[in-house]
């Protein structure tokens, strides 16, 4: 999460995460479905596996901004206590595990309607709800700990993006 340039208003965010999303996806375009489905990276990914898995935390964000259960919309088996510390390889290799009968264009249309499903709640929660603290977000709603919840909604947006991007491209590489 970036905390480098706080962003103060849904306009700025919402410019920013369809910039992310539309030069993600540009990248994309240009790769074969061979190349998505058959190279794997040193822990055995593809890149249909990077795409749902910035498609499950991207759902995740949507469910958390409606003040649902953002591990249940990511699809994990065992959802992680929300007091705790996560096992994020453990939570990525449950996602990965869960998702890997989906196709790459699937995969693909997933991430991209479950960054629709984050915008529209980025609208919903308006320009003062980007300020609010993640506990605000988690049941029972009344926290006040965390970070603002738009660090949340960038690092699992375009700045999620940037960051599988180089790994996608040594992948495709291959």
């Amino acid at each position: 999460m970036s905390k480098a340039e706080p962003i103060v208003s849904v306009q700025e965010l919402r410019t920013r995460m369809d910039a992310g999303l539309a030069a993600f996806l540009a990248e994309l375009d240009r790769l074969t479905d061979e190349q998505m489905q058959i190279p794997r990276d040193a822990v055995g990914w593809n890149i249909r596996d990077h795409l749902t898995h910035l498609a499950a935390w991207a759902e995740g964000i949507a469910a958390l901004l409606h003040r649902e259960d953002r591990w249940s919309a990511m699809g994990l088996a065992t959802p992680p206590p929300e007091d705790q510390e996560h096992d994020y390889d453990l939570i990525n290799e449950q996602i990965a595990v869960q998702y890997r009968d989906r196709s790459a264009a699937q995969a693909r249309a997933w991430l991209v309607a479950a960054h629709e499903r984050v915008a529209a709640a980025v609208e919903a929660i308006g320009d003062a709800g980007l300020a609010e603290p993640y506990d605000r977000y988690v049941a029972p709603f009344t926290g006040q700990a965390g970070d603002p919840i738009v660090q949340y909604i960038s690092g699992n947006t375009y700045e999620h993006y940037a960051e599988h991007l180089p790994w996608i491209q040594a992948i495709a590489r291959t």
